[in-house]
């Protein structure tokens, strides 16, 4: 799948009680929620449901983000299916347990195939707010260059710097990173040169 997709890593599954208040939450933010198995979710959900949208372009969209975005939500893990996918993205991993204080029994996958500035601003919201519920971390890759101003933001509990880093945070550390000016250059692909900045 192209477009982006965001993991949190769980230390046990979602309760009964999380998945109703994850319903909840998709009805209120998507047109269209559908539920393909307990815990997978096809979602529809308008930019501004998520206050998403491009500044550098707000004069070509009226609404600032443009037409309704797909996105996937599905809950991987015992119980609830997709468990061979779940060892898969996990099967490389170092130990976790060491880094993060637990090892992932369960996780959440945030999908859409959309890639421009405003689907890669409403997948970190739409994360948070998952994670809201859920709680869990966050796993997500951070380029090399701005690695130490992101290792300072709040919410951010374990950076692994080997090969391609990765970040693993708290849904405030989400949120921190979208407010942050290197999260829109990254959200477009742009490599910048410290003469860039």
């Amino acid at each position: 799948m192209t477009g982006s997709v965001h993991i949190i890593d769980l230390p046990g599954p979602v309760t009964a009680e999380q998945l109703a208040e994850l319903r909840a939450a998709f009805r209120s933010l998507a047109e269209r929620c559908e539920e393909a198995r307990v815990g997978s979710y096809d979602l529809d959900i308008d930019p501004a449901a998520l206050d998403a949208r491009d500044p550098e372009r707000q004069h070509e969209d009226a609404d600032g983000g443009g037409a309704v975005r797909r996105f996937t939500v599905s809950i991987a893990g015992p119980g609830f299916g997709d468990e061979a996918v779940f060892r898969t993205e996990h099967a490389d991993d170092p130990d976790l347990d060491a880094l993060i204080g637990f090892t992932p029994t369960h996780d959440v996958a945030i999908a859409t195939t959309g890639r421009d500035f405003v689907d890669r601003l409403m997948i970190a919201r739409l994360t948070a707010i998952v994670q809201d519920v859920v709680d869990g971390l966050v796993d997500v890759n951070i380029p090399t260059r701005v690695l130490d101003q992101v290792r300072g933001l709040p919410g951010v509990v374990a950076v692994l710097d080997e090969g391609w880093p990765r970040v693993f945070g708290t849904a405030e550390f989400l949120r921190a990173w979208t407010a942050h000016p290197e999260f829109r250059w990254y959200a477009l692909g742009i490599v910048r040169l410290p003469s860039d900045a």
